[in-house]
């Protein structure tokens, strides 16, 4: 009876052994299965972190060429108003999209550590090279192949840089600009064959709007067709594919109704329709908003002159002369004078102001100025220090106050701008001239060369002829120092006059 017990008891236990074994087995097999999904987590994690890494990668390779072409060069690279687009792009949009791929403490270490430029710089970077191909009638391949200076060399802008380009005129309800740079990012695109981050799709989606808001339903009908075809539940292009079919069937309705005609349809022109070759039929009719003043247009139109447009009468009155005043500073060395509009006394951004006494350069200056426009400098304003970057310009204005602006004159305890004198510290390769759209004047700026006029006559009116701007500094930079002479003081060197004109 013992012995019966005791193989009872093994038996029992033996059995207990198999059932942990068994169970252990089971677990084993679980935790495998838990493995394989745990290796193929982080095979995915490790993938994602290799495009990660690559993107940053990407990046820094971008930005380690750009510092190799501008270092040691910086005049000649940041002349191109291109290459200072590309600089505050990568320093702002890019920098924000490679932001979000890094440790939130690293870059936030960054930031904190170094100046980065805003977003307002880039939207206004590249609203600039949009200013400038409008001022200079620059073509858009011209200005995104980097073909506008030889000297001033750019890079070729991409497709992904064309409709960023694009984006910003999208953003701000500029569709004639938005045309053109989607455009020029679907034929870089073709170029390229699909090796880059920007897809057809987006190109596309702006594209077809755009177009259709310049007026060209039909081509944004098309350019829709070509969109569905690589996404055929693309929602939004669905949507106005139906949109612009409506438009275009009730613009046939109405025309045929005008004919006196309800029986026959008008079948819409096919090749407007076709998008199996869509850089050659995108190219569409875009003309410029004509919203603009007519006095802006003839600012741009001088801004791409060389020189003062005058009759052969008004010519024929200009001279050119050495002053010197019987002024002890210019008697030994008289200053050149080239007067460019008979009326006016023409002579051929980021501010700063300089006092005399922060500078004995701006003293001397002060001083100079005095002796050569034979004024007072006693309450001139302190000297301005104005530097034009990418389509840096100043639109059309007067330098005087005017009794039609409210309290014009309640600050003027010196009274009004009688003169002005703009020294030029910089030549500037192209664009950048000072113009007076009224006389058709027409200033090129040239380093240590200076442009002085009166704001107004002697009689103390102001003279709206000197209603002057600044062209946008297309290549190169363009520094200005300028001196605004005050009427108090003047009373005995530039004597009142009864006429309200003399």
């Amino acid at each position: 009876m013992f012995i019966i017990r005791i193989l009872s008891l093994l038996l029992i236990k033996a059995i207990l052994v198999r059932n942990e074994s068994f169970t252990s087995t089971t677990h084993l097999t679980q935790l495998l299965k838990t493995e394989i999904a745990l290796a193929k987590s982080l095979e995915t994690h490790l993938k994602q972190e290799y495009e990660r890494l690559d993107q940053i990668e990407k990046f820094v390779n971008v930005i380690k060429d750009e510092i190799r072409q501008a270092q040691g060069n910086e005049e000649y690279y940041f002349g191109n108003p291109v290459n200072s687009y590309l600089f505050i792009k990568h320093l702002t949009a890019d920098w924000y999209n490679i932001e979000e791929l890094l440790p939130t403490n690293f870059s936030k270490n960054l930031a904190d550590k170094w100046i980065f430029p805003s977003f307002e710089d880039y939207t206004g970077s590249a609203t600039g090279l949009l200013r400038l191909q409008d001022t200079y009638k620059l073509n858009t391949s011209q200005l995104a192949n980097g073909e506008i200076s030889t000297k001033f060399k750019s890079k070729r802008l991409s497709a992904l840089e064309c409709y960023d380009l694009g984006r910003v005129a999208y953003t701000s309800g500029d569709f004639y600009h938005t045309l053109m740079w989607m455009q020029e990012a679907l034929d870089h695109l073709d170029k390229e064959q699909n090796k880059t981050s920007i897809n057809k799709i987006d190109i596309l989606d702006h594209l077809a709007y755009a177009t259709s808001q310049q007026g060209n339903v039909e081509h944004a009908l098309a350019v829709t067709e070509e969109l569905l075809k690589i996404s055929p539940n693309h929602i939004r292009a669905n949507n106005n594919k139906i949109y612009y079919e409506t438009i275009i069937k009730n613009r046939t309705l109405s025309k045929q109704q005008r004919k006196g005609d309800t029986n026959t349809n008008e079948a819409l022109n096919p090749s407007l329709l076709s998008a199996n070759s869509p850089n050659k039929n995108y190219k569409v009719k875009n003309e410029r908003p004509d919203d603009l003043l007519e006095e802006h247009e003839l600012y741009e139109e001088l801004c791409r002159q060389n020189q003062t447009r005058l009759s052969p009468q008004r010519e024929a009155k200009l001279f050119c002369r050495y002053r010197h005043n019987n002024h002890p500073l210019l008697i030994l060395r008289p200053v050149k004078e080239e007067q460019k509009s008979p009326r006016s006394n023409h002579l051929l951004h980021r501010n700063a102001w300089l006092r005399n006494d922060d500078s004995p350069v701006v003293a001397r200056l002060s001083r100079l100025i005095g002796a050569i426009t034979n004024l007072n400098m006693i309450t001139a304003e302190d000297l301005q220090i104005a530097n034009y970057g990418v389509g840096g310009h100043y639109e059309p204005h007067f330098d005087f106050a005017r009794k039609s602006e409210k309290d014009a004159f309640s600050s003027l305890g010196v009274g009004n701008r009688i003169a002005t004198w703009l020294t030029y510290m910089t030549d500037v390769e192209q664009g950048g001239a000072t113009v007076f759209p009224i006389v058709g004047g027409h200033l090129k700026p040239k380093k240590g060369s200076a442009a002085f006029w009166y704001n107004l006559y002697a009689s103390g009116e102001g003279d709206y002829n000197t209603r002057h701007a600044a062209c946008p500094v297309l290549i190169g930079n363009k520094w200005v120092a300028n001196k605004w002479i005050h009427e108090r003081g003047q009373e005995f060197r530039r004597p009142c006059s009864l006429d309200p004109m003399a």
